[in-house]
């Protein structure tokens, strides 16, 4: 599964860091893919800022990084391996067919097998 997330340059200024050996340069408000744990330890990862005579920080090396929440989500479900809710199906076990809901396969069950009804479906999890 995909876990490769993208990190934002919020920043007016092109963001330029070493990580691992390798220059990572972030355009203006734009943005880079990385792996989510990859991005996690480059978004952690401490920089160095420029100051100018006056010792204010210069603009240009703020470092204003944030990670897509959107690809977060999604890379920390696949890191956990949550299925994808919306694609659960529900399998009637004495004619195989499929229903979206549980609450569909019970009325289903009801109805086309209630002779074949052990206990009450309801009731169990």
């Amino acid at each position: 599964m995909d876990t490769t997330v993208r990190i934002h340059n919020r920043n007016k200024f092109e963001h330029k860091e070493m990580y691992q050996g390798r220059t990572i340069i972030i355009p203006a408000n734009d943005c880079i893919k990385l792996d989510y744990e990859e991005a996690q330890r480059f978004l952690g990862q401490m920089f160095t800022p420029k100051f100018d005579k006056g010792g204010i920080q210069v603009a240009q090396s703020f470092k204003w990084l944030e990670m897509d929440q959107a690809d977060k989500k999604r890379a920390e479900a696949v890191l956990r391996n949550e299925e994808d809710k919306s694609e659960k199906v529900f399998v009637c076990m004495a004619c195989s067919k499929e229903f979206a809901t549980k609450k569909s396969l019970i009325a289903h069950s009801k109805k086309e097998h209630a002779d074949a009804l052990v206990g009450d479906p309801e009731k169990e999890d």
